[in-house]
């Protein structure tokens, strides 16, 4: 199989995303972080609560990412490329929390940093390799290498 290594640490990478936005999803659904989770930070964006949130986060981020790991050996471009669009989801995903939550002092936290700043560079890694992996790949199918001969 073409870029086997690059295939499993983009799936395991993935999984490993898909499966923490899952779970932050369904413990924001539950209350469960309703306790680190102020309201107050919410005042002045589109949200009320942190539903809305949850099921992006659930389903959008947790969902879609799940199933570009489970698709990540499909030996198709979509599927690489499905890869590529997710690594950008993620990044502007924690962009947005960032700019909704963080513009709160309070809200700023160690451990609420330090997951932003690992889920961004999550998502980077999987754009990154999702795009090595189509260019090395792929990219021959739309751009061609060789010279066109002129008879």
């Amino acid at each position: 199989m073409k870029h086997k290594a690059i295939r499993i640490t983009l799936a395991v990478i993935e999984a490993f995303v898909g499966l923490g936005a899952i779970g932050g999803g369904i413990a924001i659904l539950t209350g469960a972080f309703d306790q680190w989770l102020s309201l107050a930070w919410l005042q002045g964006t589109p949200f009320s609560d942190y539903t809305i949130p949850g099921f992006i986060l659930l389903i959008v981020v947790g969902r879609a990412m799940l199933f570009a790991a489970a698709t990540v050996f499909i030996q198709h471009e979509w599927a690489v490329l499905l890869s590529t669009v997710m690594g950008l989801v993620m990044i502007g995903f924690e962009v947005i929390e960032v700019a909704i939550i963080d513009r709160n002092t309070q809200a700023i936290i160690p451990s609420t940093l330090i997951q932003q700043a690992l889920m961004s560079g999550l998502g980077l890694v999987i754009f990154g390799l999702a795009s090595c992996l189509w260019m090395t790949a792929y990219r021959e199918h739309h751009f061609p290498t060789s010279p066109i001969s002129h008879a």
